[in-house]
């Protein structure tokens, strides 16, 4: 698999058990109208998570750098209409094998994903009112343990799962 720009792209996680429970603790804490950033402080960047994933599903990585991801901001619309091409066939092909006949989940990207847009929002304010997280860090555990509730729910190919 090869990525546009380079392992260093600056991007935001969070747990889901730490989503849903930030939004219930800022029920209780948190100011009516205030805006709230609910994301981990783990600084996680395009790599970590390249790398995580590439366990999990068995698959090689690289990236193609500052020079090639500029030039294919050119024809931008080229390379997604390629990507989605590439992706959507054999997801589709993979769910029916499956029996999946109904799933949230997709391949799909929207152009606007893959402009180098570092997003590195930070959680302060959320801390200053007494929420701490219980899953800091995004670790290939946490990623698998979402994985495994896909596939119990029927909603990801259990074809695709590197055994």
């Amino acid at each position: 698999m090869k990525l546009l720009w380079t392992k260093d792209l600056q991007m935001n996680t969070v747990h889901v058990h730490d989503l849903c429970r930030a939004i219930w603790h800022l029920t209780k804490e948190g100011k009516v109208g205030d805006i709230y950033n609910i994301v981990d402080n783990s600084h996680t960047t395009q790599g970590m998570i390249t790398e995580i994933v590439s366990r999990i599903f068995g698959i090689d990585y690289d990236y193609m750098g500052s020079i090639i991801s500029n030039i294919a901001k050119i024809t931008m619309t080229d390379v997604v209409e390629e990507s989605n091409d590439k992706h959507m066939a054999p997801w589709s092909k993979a769910c029916e094998a499956d029996k999946i006949t109904n799933t949230p989940l997709s391949p799909f990207i929207d152009q606007e994903l893959l402009y180098n847009k570092h997003l590195h929002m930070e959680s302060t304010k959320l801390i200053n009112t007494g929420f701490t997280y219980e899953k800091p860090i995004l670790t290939q555990e946490y990623l698998q343990e979402v994985l495994d509730d896909y596939i119990s729910m029927g909603i990801f190919p259990t074809s695709l799962v590197n055994s």
